[in-house]
């Protein structure tokens, strides 16, 4: 059984059908998805099993036992598996071959001007679409089996059913290898979405999180993510890695965490979390404010989009490893000024007056400060192999 938490995000260019993007139900998934994205797409999920399959008239009925996620009113689901696409190895006569009476079932759907759906049966997952009217003697369309959403989870439809139910009972990481560093994101705030490029129907996958979720391991250890918009942080003491998005903090002036927030990443740094922070958005009238870092001065000012930069001699290996990071090949913006002499200082900008990435360490713990633009897919993809490295050593300094 594999379970994906963490993935390969390459650019997109296309779509989990309906239930992430409105493409054509044709298309076939060319980046990786988490359970946790699909899960958060979806209206309803449900639970069941194949009642039958004609293999003759290319027809199967799923008898629906539980509604997981959402009323579906649905008592079975009739598919037509004759109106599936001939391509990439995916036909109708294979699913009908696949198909069993008694086979589990979980279908994930998206209910809007009619119904798009993911299916999952043992290993396969395939797509089905219905249009509006009664869904219970409504026939739905199959239209093919989409292989590349193994990657997302492929085993046994039992295991993956104990799985979603945790998911969305609230637990995080699940599934996780004992000796995996969990990140936890905080993404999705920011005060203009279009600045963030949220670019799927999720409640927080920016392209920083998917450029992120591509750095598999750091030091030898697995890294498991879990996302979440909410500024309350929830789980995150069972994290070992807390990454604060860009504009997370300040997105066009604006501050955006609470006292509260505040408290609880400083609590959470002296007991020996690792805080990444990823670029603020100041103003001149309004510099970002630090009441989430413990101690010392620091302060977020508004500053010109650069790309150059000065290594420090205490920088040289963090932008060394895993990945040689060279001035002008990264995207940076509103920085920090006026930090302590007792903080270690990575690179600067040339002019060494803005620190471009430094940390302060605190009780068991440490807050690792940038000034990374990850506000679009180009700067997030450009700026990865510097992400790659800085989780790196974030893992590198876990207790």
């Amino acid at each position: 059984m594999r379970f994906t938490h963490n993935f390969v995000a390459p650019l997109l260019v296309c779509c989990l059908i309906g239930l992430l993007f409105t493409l054509p139900a044709s298309a076939f998934i060319e980046r990786e998805y988490t359970t946790r994205e699909v899960l958060d797409a979806c209206t309803n999920i449900v639970f069941g099993k194949v009642k039958s399959v004609d293999r003759a008239r290319l027809r199967g009925v799923v008898t629906v036992e539980e509604d997981v996620k959402g009323k579906s009113g649905l008592k079975e689901i009739k598919m037509n598996l004759a109106t599936g696409h001939y391509k990439r190895g995916t036909s109708p006569e294979k699913l009908a071959k696949l198909l069993k009476p008694g086979m589990p079932i979980i279908v994930f759907y998206r209910e809007h001007y009619g119904i798009d759906s993911m299916c999952f049966v043992d290993n396969t997952w395939f797509q089905m679409r219905a249009y509006r009217g009664g869904y219970n003697s409504t026939w739905w369309t199959f239209t093919h089996i989409d292989p590349m959403m193994s990657r997302t989870f492929d085993g046994k439809t039992k295991a993956f059913q104990k799985i979603v139910r945790d998911m969305l009972a609230g637990k995080m990481w699940v599934a996780a290898p004992k000796n995996a560093a969990k990140v936890l994101v905080l993404t999705g705030n920011s005060t203009y979405p279009t600045w963030s490029q949220t670019p799927v129907y999720t409640n927080a996958a920016t392209y920083e999180y998917q450029a992120l979720r591509s750095v598999k391991e750091g030091s030898k250890r697995p890294l498991v993510y879990e996302l979440t918009k909410e500024q309350t942080l929830p789980h995150l003491e069972k994290a070992d890695i807390l990454w604060i998005g860009y504009e997370e903090i300040s997105s066009y002036g604006r501050y955006l965490l609470s006292d509260e927030t505040e408290a609880k990443i400083k609590t959470f740094v002296k007991n020996g979390g690792i805080v990444v922070v990823a670029g603020q958005d100041s103003s001149a009238e309004n510099p970002c404010g630090t009441g989430w870092l413990q101690g010392g001065k620091l302060k977020g000012v508004e500053s010109p989009p650069a790309q150059n930069f000065s290594v420090t001699k205490t920088g040289k290996s963090l932008f060394s490893t895993p990945n040689k990071i060279v001035s002008g090949k990264i995207f940076v913006d509103d920085a920090w000024v006026d930090w302590d002499r007792g903080d270690e200082v990575f690179a600067t900008t040339e002019d060494k007056k803005e620190l471009v990435i430094g940390a302060r360490r605190y009780g068991k713990g440490l807050y690792i400060i940038t000034s990374l633009r990850n506000d679009s897919q180009y700067t997030s993809e450009i700026n990865k192999a510097l992400i790659e490295n800085i989780m790196y050593y974030a893992v590198s300094q876990l207790k």
